[in-house]
């Protein structure tokens, strides 16, 4: 089965210190392989230059490779995803959805919501409106995606009023994976677009947690202003 030789490459390419050290930074529940990163990613590009896999083959495919407990199995259908960029569009992101909800790490959650879900949201403005609507899920790890699923959008100066929607809802958590994410991407526009996120940041600033203001004034020009003003809020 391919699932099962894909998988025997991953595991030729891990180690057990690996795997034990990987767990541990994780603070994992997978069974880990001990394979690097790259190594899953350089199986899954190989894979997609000798296949032509369709829509339905990659689906099958990453179905299967999630049906585990492996963590480079789960991994790699993510790389698979990532890998195939033209298969994509608004009508998976329910199924994108599902596997966010099964993921239990921002390690797997992270490539689907800033590649995958951005990838789809930045070609379809319909994918938009579901990101909206996943402001509000009732899982963690989906709630964490509608924000990181806009990053390279507003990088670009684009959806910014979005993240400002999402951020008028999401401020108020207490999660720190939630909060991570919006410093994250307040951060990362910052660098290209500093005006905006200074007078975002300036408005909410009695709403502020450290996590989510140390990211988002790190590149900008009023950056130490700001802190200064949010510690003696």
């Amino acid at each position: 089965m391919l699932a099962e030789r894909l998988t025997d490459e991953l595991r030729a390419l891990g180690s057990p210190e690996r795997a034990l050290s990987e767990r541990a930074y994780l603070k994992s529940s997978y069974v880990h392989l001990g394979s690097s990163v790259p190594g899953v990613r350089s199986v899954a590009k190989a894979h997609v230059r000798s296949s032509r896999s369709t829509h339905d083959d990659v689906v099958a495919l990453v179905d299967e490779l999630w049906d585990t407990d492996v963590y480079e199995r789960r991994l790699l259908g993510v790389e698979l995803i990532i890998a195939t960029p033209k298969l994509w569009g608004v009508d998976d992101l329910p199924w994108i959805e599902r596997l966010v909800r099964n993921c239990h790490t921002w390690a797997l959650v992270d490539g689907l919501a800033t590649t995958a879900v951005g990838r789809i949201a930045a070609a379809d403005p319909a994918a938009l409106d579901v990101l909206e609507t996943w402001v509000g899920s009732d899982d963690m790890w989906v709630r964490r995606t509608s924000v990181l699923g806009l990053r390279d959008l507003c990088k670009a100066g684009r959806e910014w009023d979005r993240f400002e929607r999402a951020a008028d809802v999401l401020l108020a958590e207490r999660e720190f994976f939630i909060r991570k994410a919006l410093g994250w991407v307040s951060r990362e526009t910052g660098r290209r677009h500093p005006e905006l996120v200074s007078r975002w940041v300036r408005a909410n600033l009695h709403r502020m947690n450290g996590v989510t203001i140390r990211e988002a004034v790190k590149y900008l020009p009023d950056g130490p202003d700001l802190l200064a003003a949010w510690k003696h809020r």
